[in-house]
């Protein structure tokens, strides 16, 4: 016998497989369970709470919901694939669909310097912007091909296109639901009942929550911290004062720079009378040129953690903690490995830079290889019906390796993970 056979009787040896005969001593129609309790009387339930008497609530006494689960209201940390099944099914049949949302800029330059800007690895340039005639011809189109939601969330500050207002009202015109990330100090307080009014959500992009803070994360100036504060202050104002059911949110991109601005920030959000406060892990490009550790977020944990509890009923902190915690085990990701193999995502979430250039993702700009049109040269309409369009997004499929040519922590990581059990299912799948 081999030391590792012996090692294995060993231990099969000292297994206890036997049932001990003092807790197994109740027969019922001839079995014994592995307990000795009596069967309950399903018969008998009407008198069951008499004869156990009153306080805990009982199984099968059918006195109505013991609600314990609080409901998700914004679901910022997964996907929403699950609404829009017909596209995915109209995809699944080869059609060609338009994007379901739409992520772009509407600039390539910024009026602060955040030091985890990814948008400076793709090409910043000053004054370069999607022209305001094309930007609301793009809006018409997206209508007609029923995207339902557009975010001018790109590389870009957004408020510096002095388009994005008109673009707001004419987008919910066409039925599709606007929001805007924004570092918010150039928002034209003018115009705050034009985006209140017409907007889903609007998003500060703010990971610093003293002065302090703001000058070293965002590269701006304090006296900027404060007049952003009064701006979101008055937002708040306009929208209570009027109703409107825009949402108003912070993002937090966390960096070790900032671990000290975590709760400080989540207090802010809630004295300035946001709804929310989303904290994000910070994505690197594929040549890691942000040089994020994901290892140091654990750093960060008591105080994410701590952040969470200023949750109110009117107020939610939300960690992102699938991101956060890469390199363990969350819904998309396992020691840093995705859990999916092929990117499927990019033709339901499109991504469109702010010169007007169009990419299957972000981390694409300015990759001659995989731009799939400009909106400034062609309508999006026929974009989205050319077959150069379709090339590109085959080129994804069939050649990206997501193991090595993405960034870690990607905007299509949820709907990819979704995707990827769509296209695989397992065996016996009507045994639901």
């Amino acid at each position: 016998m081999t030391s590792k056979e012996k090692s294995a009787t060993d231990v099969n040896e000292n297994n206890v497989t036997e049932i001990p005969e003092d807790i197994s001593i109740v027969k019922h129609a001839g079995h014994k369970l592995r307990t000795g309790k009596k069967i309950v009387d399903r018969s008998q339930l009407d008198k069951l709470q008499e004869t156990l008497g009153q306080g805990e609530k009982l199984p099968n006494q059918y006195t109505g919901h013991t609600y314990k689960n609080k409901k998700e209201k914004f679901r910022l940390d997964g996907h929403k694939m699950l609404y829009h099944l017909e596209r995915i099914n109209a995809w699944k049949r080869g059609e060609r669909i338009a994007p379901i949302h739409i992520d772009m800029g509407l600039t390539k330059f910024c009026n602060i310097a955040c030091v985890y800007c990814i948008g400076v690895t793709q090409g910043m340039q000053k004054g370069a912007m999607i022209q305001p005639d094309a930007l609301l011809r793009f809006i018409e189109d997206c209508g007609r091909l029923e995207v339902r939601s557009i975010g001018f969330i790109g590389d870009g500050e957004p408020t510096l296109n002095p388009a994005m207002y008109d673009a707001i009202v004419i987008g919910k015109q066409n039925n599709i639901d606007i929001g805007i990330a924004t570092n918010g100090v150039r928002l034209d307080l003018d115009r705050a009942d034009d985006m209140l009014k017409h907007l889903t959500f609007l998003r500060i992009n703010l990971s610093a929550g003293d002065r302090e803070g703001f000058s070293k994360i965002h590269q701006s100036k304090g006296d900027n911290f404060d007049l952003l504060v009064e701006k979101m202050k008055a937002l708040v104002k306009v929208r209570k004062e009027n109703n409107y059911a825009c949402t108003l949110g912070i993002q937090m991109v966390l960096i070790p720079e900032n671990f000290d601005q975590i709760i400080k920030l989540a207090e802010l959000g809630r004295e300035v009378g946001f709804d929310y406060l989303q904290i994000k892990q910070c994505s690197d490009t594929e040549y890691k040129e942000i040089g994020i550790d994901h290892t140091q977020y654990a750093r960060a944990t008591e105080d994410l953690k701590k952040a969470e509890t200023f949750t109110t009923d009117d107020y939610y902190v939300q960690v992102k903690w699938n991101k956060i915690n890469i390199l363990g085990d969350t819904d998309v990701y396992k020691g840093g490995v995705r859990k999916y193999d092929i990117c499927y995502g990019t033709p339901f979430l499109g991504q469109i830079s702010g010169n007007g250039r169009m990419y299957p993702c972000g981390p694409f700009f300015g990759k001659e290889r995989f731009c799939m049109g400009d909106i400034h040269k062609e309508s999006y309409y026929d974009i989205i019906k050319g077959d150069h369009y379709w090339n590109v997004q085959k080129d994804v499929v069939d050649n990206v390796d997501v193991h090595c040519d993405c960034t870690v922590g990607c905007r299509q990581d949820y709907i990819n993970k979704f995707l990827w059990d769509v296209m695989n299912p397992p065996e016996h799948h009507n045994f639901i």
